[in-house]
């Protein structure tokens, strides 16, 4: 599966860049092409230009365009790209339009030229391309940026935003691909190239590729495009897997190295379901897609049937599709997409956390007097009424009449 990667803003063109070298890594090592062209989209010259410097094989594309308005907020950049937007796309190549399957827009969701850029060029996208899909990656902040009101607010512009306009959301937490090592803590590409890496198989295996890759059950383009749908979160887990060199004498493996085999293809998959992009519950997610890679001297038709199996408990009988490819050595990987998630913790949180921001303060209300005889609370300018003692020559009807005395009869 080919895609063109358009990235917006700071983060958005480093991620762009990641999948560049990720295309010259599939270029070298499997002969494939797995990206159209990446192509950086910035307001920044200065740093297009350090990113080039990094980057080859990315396209810079400068847009110099000045919104007068709050520099911070995301309003601005949809400004900026509702007037640039024309401009950015003639600059594009047309031909990497039509020798792409999927258009990807990739942006940080609390900056404000990638968070208000991008839902605007995924509306100019689909009305100009109508054939192609168009989905998005999202950055969701990172503990500083959380910290500040209006990266809040543009996250939640964002998300809103984004997802009305495009297939597909993929959803990255930034918090998950902060190991505890001080490399990846102090060095953001390092995080930029997990993110990416989570794709290379995948995108690998629905391209046309040496015989020798192809598994038992092939990934297409269209078990892809069926599946991505709302909000999405991708994972990689992968498991030791050496395989021993069979002699002559002994081809066939036993039923304790078979098990040994799909226990190996299950804790892969555990550990992609611990690595998935954003934290949610898996019954939530309708439609599901797995990729099984082994090497092809220790591929077995049972490993398939496990992950596939569990994947259908777990998400509770979701939709799902899955293959298996032979382009590792000497591990077990596994790649899982989770798609069309109906409800997400994180999301919600960010909503909550918008609306108290942008909410306007209540007005002050006079304090109210509490009787301490009546249950209701009254106004301080009601004047407490005393009530009358019930009296008890007062009945139902009105005052009670004194009986009358009997007249003793004389005997």
């Amino acid at each position: 599966m080919r895609l063109l990667i358009l990235g917006i803003g700071d983060c958005g063109s480093r991620i762009a860049g990641e999948f560049s070298d990720l295309n010259r890594k599939a270029k070298a090592e499997r002969r494939v092409q797995i990206v159209t062209n990446a192509y950086a989209i910035n307001n920044n010259q200065e740093y297009l230009g350090k990113l080039k410097t990094t980057y080859k094989d990315v396209v810079t594309i400068f847009t110099n365009c000045s919104i007068p308005g709050d520099a911070s907020s995301a309003k601005v950049g949809a400004e900026i790209m509702r007037e640039e937007g024309s401009r950015i796309l003639t600059a594009v190549n047309p031909s990497d339009f039509y020798n792409t399957d999927a258009i990807l827009l990739v942006a940080g969701s609390a900056g404000y030229f990638g968070s208000g850029g991008l839902p605007v060029m995924a509306q100019q996208l689909k009305d100009r391309h109508t054939g192609k899909p168009v989905c998005a990656m999202l950055v969701l902040p990172s503990e500083p940026e959380a910290a500040e009101p209006r990266g809040i607010v543009n996250t939640a512009v964002c998300l809103k935003s984004t997802l009305q306009t495009t297939e597909s959301v993929f959803l990255v937490d930034n918090k998950r691909f902060k190991h505890a090592s001080k490399q990846a803590n102090e060095d953001s590409s390092v995080i930029n190239k997990e993110i990416v890496s989570s794709y290379y198989d995948l995108l690998c295996a629905s391209e046309p590729i040496d015989p020798k890759y192809v598994g038992a059950r092939t990934l297409g383009i269209g078990d892809m495009l069926q599946t991505l749908k709302g909000w999405t979160a991708i994972g990689i887990g992968s498991t030791e897997f050496p395989v021993a060199v069979k002699s002559f004498w002994k081809t066939l493996s036993n039923f304790r190295e078979k098990g040994e085999e799909t226990q190996k293809a299950l804790e892969a998959m555990g550990q992609a379901l611990g690595n998935l992009s954003i934290d949610l519950n898996l019954p939530d997610a309708h439609k599901a897609m797995y990729l099984l890679s082994v090497p092809a001297e220790g591929a077995n038709v049972n490993m398939v049937k496990v992950v596939s199996n569990r994947l259908l408990d777990l998400t509770n009988h979701a939709e799902i599709r899955g293959g298996d490819f032979y382009g590792v050595r000497n591990c077990i990987q596994v790649t899982l997409v989770m798609s069309d998630i109906a409800y997400i913790e994180t999301i919600k949180n960010y909503y909550d956390q918008a609306i108290s921001l942008t909410k306007p303060a209540a007005t002050a209300r006079p304090i109210e007097k509490i009787r301490l005889d009546d249950e209701t609370p009254a106004p301080a300018s009601a004047k407490v009424r005393k009530t009358a003692k019930p009296s008890s020559k007062t009945g139902r009807n009105g005052p009670a009449s004194k009986p009358k005395r009997q007249k003793k009869k004389k005997t």
